[in-house]
C-alpha cells in the first residue's frame, strides 16, 4: 500500500513551516522564472524522489546526458526516463524566447535520438508526473 502524504501531515511535519505554500494557492497568476526554489519543480522533485525509492529506481537532478553540456532537470535511470519542467509562465523564460526554444529542441531530439524519453510539465499540469511515470512503467513491462 502506497502512502502519500497529505497536505496536513506536510505541514505537521518538522518542516511543516518550510512546506506551507503546497498547501496554499497562489493569489498571483504570475510565474517566476523556474528554478530549484519554483514550488512546482520542488513539488515535482518530492514525488519523484518519494516514487523512486519506494521503486528503488535512481533518480538523478541535474542530469548531464551529452558532451553539449545540455541537462535534465531529472532522471531516472532505470526507465531512461527524463522529466523536464518547462518555466513558460514567466515574461523572462528562456522557453519562450527564440534561442531558448531553438536549444531546447536540440536537446529533445538528441535525447529522442539517444532513446531518452522525455515527459514535459508546466505549471498547469505538473501534477500528472506519477501517473505519466506509472504508465511507462506499465509501457516496459
Amino acid at each position: 500500500m502506497t502512502h502519500h502524504p497529505t497536505i496536513q501531515s506536510i505541514l505537521q511535519s518538522p518542516c511543516g513551516p518550510r512546506n506551507q505554500h503546497l498547501a496554499e494557492k497562489p493569489e498571483k497568476k504570475v510565474r517566476i522564472k523556474a528554478s530549484n526554489d519554483c514550488p512546482e519543480v520542488s513539488w515535482i522533485h518530492w514525488q519523484l524522489k518519494y516514487w523512486c525509492i519506494e521503486k528503488g529506481y535512481t533518480l538523478e537532478k541535474e542530469y548531464r546526458f551529452s558532451k553539449r553540456k545540455f541537462r535534465f532537470d531529472f532522471f531516472i535511470k532505470e526507465l531512461n526516463c527524463a522529466v523536464e519542467y518547462e518555466g513558460i509562465f514567466s515574461d523572462h523564460s528562456r522557453h519562450t524566447n527564440k534561442i531558448g526554444y531553438s536549444k531546447d529542441t536540440e536537446k529533445y531530439s538528441l535525447a529522442a535520438t539517444m532513446g531518452i524519453l522525455v515527459l514535459r510539465y508546466t505549471a498547469i499540469n505538473y501534477k500528472n508526473v506519477i501517473q505519466d511515470l506509472k504508465n511507462v512503467e506499465n509501457h516496459k513491462a
